[in-house]
């Protein structure tokens, strides 16, 4: 990335906002994904580079993140290279929410769960929404995220399907990644928390 992709990534990130609501409506939090944006010119630099200085604020989510601990490491360039957005949302989701990856211990999601929490366009027709998932599923598979996955179809009235649980099995190279994560994890509170006692 170069100086002009970065400052223009900043200003983006400055100007777009988002918010959380609960399901029944009541707002959580709004606001910019950074909310605060200094950027010194150029000329600023030139004439005294020593006091010339940018500052980004985070997000108040992403700080309190920080603060606890309570986020985690996952493999950034293989999400960045995914075709289909609920690929990366997937991803995301087996990274944060799968730390106990292991050939025994596979992972299962309904597609209820994926349609209401990813933001996915819901589908009248269910048969688009079970297309729309496995495509993002075969491309977690292709990316050696996934070894496999199996769905298993709840149907109601004349058969229709009114949900779908996915089982997904990991590949072995996402479990190295989970485990390295949990080992960072926990190296990170050990320092932090052990630091914090001690004073």
């Amino acid at each position: 990335m170069n100086l002009q992709e970065l400052v223009e990534s900043l200003k983006i990130c400055n100007l777009a906002s988002f918010s959380v609501e609960k399901a029944e409506g009541t707002a959580i939090i709004q606001s910019p994904i950074f909310p605060v944006l200094l950027i010194a010119s150029k000329e600023d630099w030139l004439k005294n580079p020593k006091q010339a200085r940018c500052y980004v604020q985070f997000n108040p989510l992403v700080t309190a993140s920080i603060n606890r601990l309570s986020y985690r490491q996952y493999d950034y360039l293989t999400y960045m290279a995914y075709k289909h957005r609920l690929s990366r949302w997937l991803h995301k989701r087996l990274a944060h929410n799968y730390v106990q990856a292991s050939m025994i211990n596979p992972y299962t999601i309904n597609l209820s769960t994926i349609i209401r929490d990813s933001g996915s366009y819901k589908s009248p027709r269910a048969n688009n929404c079970t297309r729309e998932v496995e495509a993002a599923l075969d491309e977690l598979q292709s990316k050696g995220v996934i070894m496999s996955f199996e769905a298993a179809s709840k149907r109601g009235l004349r058969n229709k399907i009114i949900d779908v649980a996915y089982t997904v099995l990991p590949d072995l190279s996402f479990i190295a990644e989970v485990k390295k994560a949990n080992a960072r994890s926990k190296r990170v509170n050990e320092t932090y928390f052990g630091q914090r006692g001690s004073r």
